[in-house]
């Protein structure tokens, strides 16, 4: 059954697929902020959020998000329904097939968009980062986490994808992110980081911010230049 989450498609055209609706964006945060709940508030015994590494810290993030929040009645209408599947460091390959074994953090399969160009790469993309002292902003967020969207590596059919941070005390999106994309030289910012209006802040989590960003490479199945990727970011606090 159709939610009317999702925008007609353009049938003018297979490339970019049809956007994603903000509905769907925000739902999908909300789960993930439930599941950030969880880990602070009950974590598993062994499990140390302050000290853990990004990949524990994103495992034990899928694993609560999926098996304690997914389809559980938690929050309201992250289901089913409205999705089909999350997935963690799923194989996808970039814009060209030059590199077959992508692995974004986490994929959100997305129900009711049967008439998508490549379903296998019809998802919303989610990239993870730590934010701290040792993870700045720039070099590690943007250089490592945003640029592989801007290259092609992730959501290449897509207009729009989440990061999410794991943030320290005294990381914060502004001016955190911003001074970092004003910076660099290897992410091409075309609308700089402004809170979505439609969301709130968490006890354990800041609102969601957006940023614009222009892509450079071509579609091999078109011929023709990417459009830009709007990307969507939850930091979410550690301490």
């Amino acid at each position: 059954m159709s939610l009317g989450f999702y925008a007609e498609k353009d049938r003018t055209s297979v490339l970019p697929h049809p956007h994603i609706s903000l509905p769907v964006f925000l739902v999908v945060e909300n789960g993930i902020r439930a599941a950030w709940e969880l880990i602070r508030t009950n974590p598993r015994p062994g499990f140390d959020l302050l000290n853990a590494y990004e990949d524990v810290i994103t495992h034990e993030l899928h694993e609560r998000l999926y098996d304690e929040i997914f389809n559980k009645n938690v929050v309201e209408g992250f289901d089913r329904e409205l999705l089909t599947v999350v997935t963690r460091e799923s194989k996808v390959r970039n814009y060209d097939g030059a590199t077959l074994d992508k692995m974004p953090d986490l994929l959100f399969g997305l129900a009711d968009r049967p008439d998508v160009f490549r379903l296998t790469q019809d998802w919303l993309f989610v990239e993870c980062k730590p934010v701290d002292s040792m993870h700045s902003a720039g070099v590690h967020y943007c250089g490592k986490g945003i640029i592989r969207f801007v290259k092609g590596e992730y959501a290449w059919a897509m207009t729009s994808a989440l990061m999410v941070g794991y943030a320290r005390s005294g990381y914060t999106i502004l001016p955190k992110l911003a001074d970092a994309l004003k910076a660099s030289s290897v992410v091409s910012t075309l609308e700089y980081p402004v809170h979505c209006r439609h969301s709130k802040a968490g006890l354990n989590s800041e609102v969601v911010h957006i940023t614009r960003h222009a892509r450079r490479f071509i579609y091999v199945e078109t011929k023709q230049p990417a459009k830009a990727i709007t990307i969507r970011h939850l930091w979410l606090k550690r301490e």
